[in-house]
């Protein structure tokens, strides 16, 4: 006979760990859309109630597996040997073959973004802001030496990752990979070019 094994009571955040596991798996399994916080909660051993206790949206929890994946990155050096215009290029390809594991999830992160808590969106914009600081070193680098227009670095980012994101959303549309977005950055760069 076997006894019966109490179960252990989860903390508030290993239950936050447990439902963002069940959701990177069903997400890509079953699709965004197609995933409801039923289906999170018999994944996790919740209600759907006790999802929403840890997450305010769904749309959240995506949110919150993007930013992770984002924090979790590290750029890797930047050749010193190339133009600044190179270098932010060779960002921009980084990044879209990093964003090869979480592709299929971009159309449903376009289209949940607008859903996302103010918390998540000021979280997320700080990840993109901390993400992409090599490109911001790289303008600046780039005007003190005549490559790049006198322009606001910032501005001229936020314009390099628009572009990019435009980019992505084309590829998601017509077919590709996050590599086929990169030659909206080149355009753009080319813009900012002295």
């Amino acid at each position: 006979m076997n006894p019966i094994v109490p179960l252990k009571r989860r903390s508030s955040q290993e239950t936050r760990e447990a439902v963002l596991e069940a959701a990177r798996r069903l997400f890509f399994s079953k699709g965004f859309e197609q995933t409801t916080l039923q289906d999170l909660g018999r994944a996790t051993g919740l209600s759907a109630r006790g999802v929403t206790l840890h997450f305010e949206t769904k749309a959240d929890i995506i949110a919150t597996l993007l930013i992770r994946d984002y924090a979790a990155r590290v750029a890797p050096p930047l050749d010193r040997h190339t133009t600044c215009a190179r270098r932010i290029l060779d960002f921009y390809l980084w990044t879209a073959r990093e964003d090869m594991a979480i592709f299929v999830a971009f159309p449903a992160l376009w289209g949940v973004s607008a859903r996302w808590s103010c918390r998540i969106e000021a979280e997320f914009d700080a990840t993109l802001h901390r993400l992409r600081e090599p490109v911001r070193r790289e303008l600046a680098r780039g005007i003190a030496a005549g490559q790049f227009r006198m322009v606001d670095i910032a501005h001229a980012d936020e314009l390099l990752w628009q572009s990019y994101q435009h980019g992505l959303r084309a590829v998601a549309v017509t077919g590709g990979t996050p590599a086929l977005a990169v030659p909206r950055v080149h355009r753009t760069l080319e813009i900012l070019a002295a």
